[in-house]
């Protein structure tokens, strides 16, 4: 039988000046060392609320609570000092932990003194004879496996599929359906506090250290980790384009302008910094599928529940020729002539991205003509400028929330399979629309107005030098970015905290002279904002590696800003994922998707974007030839683009993707492991 423990009342005797402090005490004692499963249920007041609700939610509740003992979990019950809210902690029993672990294949790391270090499938035999290493949460459970294991072990048991007695009434308990139904308040998975700590220590407030991947990695699972990975070798990869453009910028103040000699080299050195970016970024992602065994992860992905509860998806069956048994699969491609399916929504969303690059355009032109260009001069170029890249960083801002509305639900129409193909599309199309929305009004200023006339007017720079508008224009954006992003890492969770204590009358105590309850951990994670997913995250930084990639030459210091704002940014989301969010559930990947071939493409524009700046926007070409003409200057553009396609083609071809040393040494491990399996504990591979 599950165990349920007592839960704690508050007595009608006790102090009222209490301030929860023994429910708080009560609270740690009983989340240490423990990974914990929350379910928060409602206490109505009894006091306010009519008799045939408190009934009915004490039915609701009582439901709920019969279901989880069926399911043989051990079941703490809580009761926070304010009285309205019932917290459940769900864990399992040591022994179903060993059970569900080895039915489910966890994979754990073999001890690496005596058996290579590599993952194997969980196993009682081998966990008995200590042949897995210690994770770094030692959790009382089993310390073999990581917090996170044990709650996802904890959450598939919750949710699994009842036993059909054939009355068809058999339904898996779905928390998330309970959630939007009301029945539940929330249900989440609680911090491990002990790596918690440690995280902060380590990670957090350690802003010279490396970053303690295989901690995070253990903590929120592969693809929380292959992100921080991400962004710890961007950052790294950016010194030396900051240093370089520091020292070009102070050749611009020595010359007073914003063309020098030394433009067209650094543009040539960015396009080459780009496609190295890209593909030593392959080479790193390829050592961390070695290294964390997620080779294979894409081909074992499940599908969506979404994706087989739609309407649109079709199902049937067939029979397997080998088992005999009848299996069920889903399906919903459709096609594009005619438009069924998933491939005719998906021409509906890029049907809506169409219009919106466009609407994007239109307001870039129109900005620029009535906005921008007025107030360019041939004394005066920087008011312009710097209203033109306000206004432009207003109106992407704006679109870009906009879309980001519009695409979540068209992506959920489309109804992908599973949750990588799901993500991908989103990224995709996101990056279909902002490349235009983010980039056309650099492209507009730095390479069309000085040739295109638009509705018969001539919208040309001041004396054809466009150089300092679009300098100024990044060096607005930049300042602009690096402060909104402090708004939302500093100002949004401030805010959040605040409405939450207003919420629970804190602030209301505070101001009567009374102290503020001493929360309990469930209640600070209840509080807690939901993990959003790592799209959100990657979005900025990428789009951030367009702007250095094709435009910095126009604004050298420009990595140096994204450098410093990045260092500061890493620490801060670490934190907000910490000490600010829920915890997530494990998720994995074994790169970062979609946003590989949106890399790709930036390198390949920046080889277009920065042969155009040397030769078309920047006047840099002078000094190295002073008797240029126009035509011989476009054939300068060709000629460097050529040149620059080949480098980029040279480059990839010299640095091999595999990592020879990472495969080699997981082919090592994957050896020890089949021997040792085989030969000392006499069991078989699989």
């Amino acid at each position: 039988m599950a165990k349920v423990a007592a839960r704690y009342r508050r007595d009608a005797g006790d102090d009222e000046e209490e301030d929860g402090g023994a429910v708080a005490m009560l609270a740690g004692t009983m989340t240490m060392g423990r990974a914990l499963v929350c379910l928060v249920l409602e206490l109505p007041d009894e006091e306010t609320t009519p008799e045939d609700v408190i009934e009915a939610k004490k039915g609701e509740r009582e439901a709920v609570i019969a279901r989880l003992v069926d399911l043989n979990l051990e079941i703490d019950q809580l009761v926070n000092f304010a009285g309205d809210k019932l917290f459940l902690l769900l864990s399992l029993p040591e022994e179903r932990v060993l059970q569900e672990a080895e039915a489910r294949q966890i994979k754990v790391r073999l001890n690496e003194e005596k058996y290579g270090g590599a993952l194997c499938p969980f196993r009682r035999e081998l966990f008995e004879e200590e042949a897995f290493a210690k994770t770094t949460d030692e959790c009382e459970a089993c310390t073999a496996l990581s917090s996170l294991q044990l709650l996802e072990l904890t959450h598939s048991v919750v949710t699994m599929e009842p036993f059909d007695d054939g009355s068809g009434d058999a339904q898996a308990f779905d928390p998330q359906r309970l959630v939007d139904d009301g029945q539940i308040v929330a249900y989440f998975y609680l911090h491990y506090e002990r790596s918690r700590l440690k995280l902060l220590q380590n990670w957090v407030a350690s802003y010279l250290s490396p970053q303690p991947l295989e901690d995070i990695r253990d903590y929120f699972g592969e693809k929380v980790a292959l992100f921080y990975t991400w962004v710890g070798f961007y950052n790294t990869m950016l010194w030396l384009p900051a240093a370089i453009g520091t020292l070009l910028s102070c050749t611009k103040v020595y010359f007073g302008t914003s063309d020098t000699p030394w433009v067209s080299m650094y543009g040539v050195f960015m396009t080459l910094w780009s496609v190295l970016v890209c593909h030593l970024w392959k080479r790193l992602e390829a050592q961390r599928r070695f290294e964390w065994d997620t080779i294979e992860f894409e081909e074992q992905e499940v599908m969506r529940v979404e994706f087989m509860k739609n309407p649109a998806t079709l199902r049937n069956t067939h029979k397997n020729e080998v088992t005999g048994a009848v299996d069920e699969y889903y399906f919903d491609e459709g096609g594009y002539l005619p438009p069924t399916g998933r491939a005719g929504r998906c021409l509906v969303t890029f049907g809506v991205i169409f219009v919106m690059d466009g609407l994007s355009i239109l307001l870039s032109v129109f900005i620029y003509q009535h906005a921008v260009h007025p107030l360019l001069s041939v004394e005066d170029h920087q008011t312009g400028s710097t209203v033109g890249g306000v206004l432009f960083s207003l109106t992407s801002l704006v679109l870009d929330r906009v879309f980001s509305l519009l695409i979540e639900r068209l992506i959920q129409w489309e109804n992908w399979t599973t949750e990588t193909q799901h993500e991908d599309a989103l990224i995709v199309r996101s990056c279909l629309f902002n490349v235009v929305n983010k980039y056309f009004c650099l492209v507009l200023v730095g390479f069309l107005v000085n040739h295109v006339s638009f509705m018969g007017r001539d919208l040309s720079c001041p004396d054809w030098q466009c150089m300092p508008v679009v300098h100024t224009m990044l060096m607005v954006h930049f300042v602009a970015t690096a402060a909104m992003q402090l708004a939302e890492t500093n100002l949004l969770p401030w805010l959040r905290k605040q409405v939450a204590e207003y919420r629970s009358n804190a602030s209301l105590k505070k101001a009567a002279g009374q102290a503020a309850p001493t929360k309990t951990t469930m209640e600070e994670a209840l509080e807690m904002a939901p993990f959003g997913g790592v799209f959100d995250q990657y979005s900025p930084y990428v789009f951030q590696f367009g702007y250095i990639a094709c435009f910095t030459v126009a604004f050298p210091m420009g990595s140096l800003f994204a450098l410093v704002t990045n260092l500061y940014q890493l620490r801060a989301s670490a934190k907000a994922l910490v000490a600010d969010t829920q915890r997530p559930p494990y998720s994995c990947a074994s790169d970062i998707g979609a946003w590989q071939g949106v890399m790709d493409t930036i390198a390949t524009a920046s080889v277009v974007t920065n042969s155009l700046i040397v030769g078309v926007t920047s006047h840099s070409c002078y000094f190295w030839f002073p008797q240029m003409t126009s035509l011989q200057r476009i054939w300068a553009v060709i000629i460097l683009e050529h040149l620059l396609f080949a480098a980029k083609v040279f480059l990839e071809n010299i640095i091999p993707i595999d990592d020879v040393r990472a495969k080699r040494e997981y082919e090592k491990k994957a050896g020890l492991r089949e021997r040792h399996l085989r030969e000392t504990f006499n069991m078989a591979a699989d």
